[in-house]
């Protein structure tokens, strides 16, 4: 092993582009990145698109991006496509192959030991931020070319396992999308806005509080996955007293829906904890009535199409889109019968039983 600075041995690329003039057809965004992942979540593509203006810099095939902003949120990963991205995103290659192989590279960066350290070195007071000169300088332990070339073999082998097993978990989410549509789209069921289909709706604290080492569970919209599942993994902590004083706004209790109102717009998750939680405004609560509603149909209508649609055509702001309270409340669903509603419930309890035993697996690797 040779401990090497990160300059010595990657390269940051700057070269511009003018996406109104170019044979590039994609772009990458921080929306299009998953945390903590090598494997690029999507991609956009520039015809017709509102990019802004700076989305100059042209990466290539084989190029590892790195978004700057956010550290926290591990946003890293290697393209097998040429397009252009923000200049906010850092475009690296290897320096030299014979020294690091670019089928090493990807792991050199996404892992817990290197965001560890753009995490304590950041920069900002809230927009958090790293500079390529900081990064320049991280030093860690480089093998041998190759061993480099075995090591690498060996993870992206275990990286195509997992993206399989992704795949296999997408496909129970799909098929839970097609059984909803094939039962609750071939009748015609009372259609009331959530407003009348909850006592009440509203979010959580405006003001952000003053965080602690411990306490009360603290989450935001970055705390709902993509799948309807809160994830503790990564909260802060508030006060007792500032827990009670959130509560008198927004009052959270086990089966109530959660939905959220920026980052990831309209993304719904079921409270199924019964310890005590506290919300950022990111997030709304759904106190649905539970006498003509079930929370797990609601979650996953919520997610449908239509109601999708609903949200995002009352989507405003430019620099930060944010779903309001009134938009959420004049959204349209549909009320079947609650016999029929916990039947479709009972079928996406199983599937999420065998997502657990997907996901179970594919967490070993």
């Amino acid at each position: 092993m040779t401990k090497v600075k990160l300059s010595e041995v990657i390269r940051r690329c700057q070269t511009r582009a003018d996406r109104y003039d170019t044979n590039l057809l994609y772009y990458v965004a921080g929306e299009h990145f998953e945390s903590g992942e090598i494997d690029l979540a999507g991609r956009g593509e520039i015809a017709g698109s509102t990019i802004g203006p700076m989305f100059y810099y042209a990466f290539k095939p084989g190029d590892f991006l790195l978004v700057s902003r956010n550290p926290h949120l591990r946003k890293a990963s290697r393209v097998d496509f040429a397009g252009v991205c923000s200049e906010k995103t850092f475009v690296l290659e290897t320096a030299d192959e014979s020294v690091l192989s670019n089928e090493y590279l990807p792991w050199v960066l996404q892992n817990d030991r290197f965001w560890n350290y753009a995490q304590e070195n950041r920069h900002g007071s809230t927009n958090f931020f790293i500079n390529w000169s900081t990064l320049a300088d991280y030093v860690f332990e480089l093998p041998s070319i190759e061993d480099q070339k075995q090591i690498a073999t060996i993870l992206w082998a275990a990286q195509s396992v997992r993206r399989n097993y992704r795949k296999l978990l997408k496909a129970c989410d799909d098929v839970v999308k097609s059984q909803f549509v094939e039962i609750f789209s071939e009748k015609e069921f009372p259609l009331i806005p959530l407003s009348q289909a909850c006592t009440k709706i509203t979010d959580g604290t405006h003001k952000t509080p003053q965080y602690q080492e411990a306490g009360i569970a603290f989450i935001s919209a970055k705390n709902v996955t993509s799948d309807g599942k809160l994830d503790f993994s990564d909260i802060k902590h508030i006060s007792t007293d500032e827990y009670e004083s959130i509560q008198k706004r927004c009052e959270t209790q086990i089966g109530d829906v959660l939905l959220t109102k920026s980052g990831s717009l309209g993304m719904p998750a079921i409270v199924d904890v019964d310890f005590p939680i506290g919300l950022f405004e990111s997030l709304a609560v759904l106190k649905y009535r539970r006498d003509i509603l079930d929370g797990v149909f609601l979650r996953e209508q919520l997610k449908s199409a239509r109601v999708q649609d609903q949200f995002t055509g009352g989507v405003k702001g430019i620099a930060v889109k944010h779903l309001h309270l009134n938009v959420i409340g004049r959204t349209s669903i549909i009320v079947p019968p609650l016999e029929l509603q916990e039947e479709f419930t009972d079928f996406v309890l199983q599937v999420d039983k065998s997502k657990f035993k997907l996901g179970t697996c594919g967490g070993m690797l």
